[in-house]
């Protein structure tokens, strides 16, 4: 009964956008947007962009842009959409996830048993649970053609200052349950919830090949 009260609470979010300041150390380089609403077809989306300034794109050119279908209970994912430009680095991704949780790309079938996740689908699955100091929680997430299983870690509560605000939050880190790096470059990731019944991320950190991107929240939509 507490986790159906919970999602009922996270429904009356939608239509949901979150706008982030993007920076390095102490240098803002553009905005991230994470934006959940109903389609068309009445599927939940998940819409997620990264982008440089216009001064930054010079230095090092950023735009990813993710879109997903998601389950609307426990936000596993139904499809993806990846469109990658990161400096000299491009790729576009598309995989649907069938019945059988099975993911079907244009060049293969790779066999899956379970439910899966993209790590911004993390991000919103984790709002759907109790973020008790240790608590864990075990998600398999699909990244480009490869299925890697990850544990999220409730670590402890901090206060965090951030463009909105300042707020009391939970720190959660999802590491690898394999030893192999999380995401791409040997980076992780580290994002702190709101300690209140709504657990929104005001701040994103994750590693990357230029160092630590930070994320933090400059507006909130309703």
């Amino acid at each position: 009964m507490q986790r159906i009260i919970i999602i009922l609470l996270l429904c009356l979010l939608y239509p949901e956008k979150l706008v982030y300041s993007v920076g390095f150390k102490f240098i803002n380089v553009g905005t991230a947007t994470i934006s959940s609403k109903e389609n068309k077809a009445g599927e939940l989306t998940i819409h997620t962009i990264i982008k440089t300034n216009k001064f930054f794109d010079n230095l090092y050119k950023l735009r990813d842009e993710i879109n997903l279908i998601v389950d609307p209970e426990d936000y596993s994912i139904k499809k993806v959409e990846k469109d990658i430009l990161e400096g000299s680095w491009e790729q576009h991704y598309v995989a649907e996830i069938d019945s059988n949780y099975n993911v079907i790309t244009k060049k293969k079938v790779i066999k899956n048993t379970e439910k899966l996740f993209d790590p911004i689908s993390v991000i919103y699955s984790i709002r759907n649970e109790i973020l008790d100091i240790g608590n864990k929680y075990s998600f398999s997430v699909l990244g480009i053609d490869e299925i890697r299983p990850i544990i999220v870690e409730v670590k402890k509560k901090e206060t965090i200052k951030v463009p909105t605000g300042t707020y009391k939050c939970k720190k959660v880190i999802p590491a690898s349950a394999d030893d192999k790096p999380i995401l791409k470059n040997s980076g992780y990731m580290t994002v702190w919830f709101t300690d209140d019944e709504k657990k929104i991320p005001v701040k994103i950190e994750q590693q990357t090949n230029i160092g630590n991107m930070v994320l933090k929240l400059k507006k909130i939509t309703p």
